[in-house]
């Protein structure tokens, strides 16, 4: 009788442990700065920026909890056009679309090589096409797509 009872104790934890484990998980996502610009100098190309958002004095919109399926990995997109910048972008990524996708990549093959960074390595790369400049960093980690603020740690 008391082998029974030690044994349904035992099942009991186990299984309490179990479910502790599995409902008390804390799910982190990837952030990552977001901010979408165009025209040259513009605010997400200005250091200052990221710093406010980080002192959480600037727009906490630039502090971006990525979803699903937008959740892979953190880029920055500058698309240019005859040496002037059109648009200069940070966000979240499913690694798979960008916005020069729908428009050139049907087009040209130019881009290809873009799509093939690696995101692990945190590598940039840039292709002219004789009419447009399209640059692209894919990284993983917080806030990668960004300057590198001791705030960070603690957003």
């Amino acid at each position: 009788m008391g082998s029974s009872c030690a044994f349904n104790w035992g099942f009991v934890l186990t299984y309490a442990l179990l479910i502790s484990v599995f409902c008390c998980q804390s799910v982190s996502s990837l952030r990552c700065y977001s901010c979408f610009a165009t025209g040259g100098k513009n605010r997400c190309e200005d250091y200052n920026t990221y710093k406010t958002a980080m002192s959480s004095k600037g727009d906490p919109e630039m502090k971006k909890n990525c979803t699903d399926p937008f959740d892979k990995i953190c880029i920055i997109e500058t698309f240019a056009v005859l040496g002037a910048t059109v648009s200069h972008i940070r966000d979240c990524s499913n690694d798979a679309h960008f916005s020069f996708s729908s428009n050139l990549q049907n087009i040209r093959g130019a881009y290809y090589r873009l799509y093939n960074l690696d995101p692990t390595k945190n590598e940039t790369a840039c292709e002219w096409d004789g009419q447009h400049l399209v640059c692209l960093t894919k990284c993983v980690g917080d806030f990668c797509n960004g300057p590198i603020l001791d705030e960070v740690n603690k957003a």
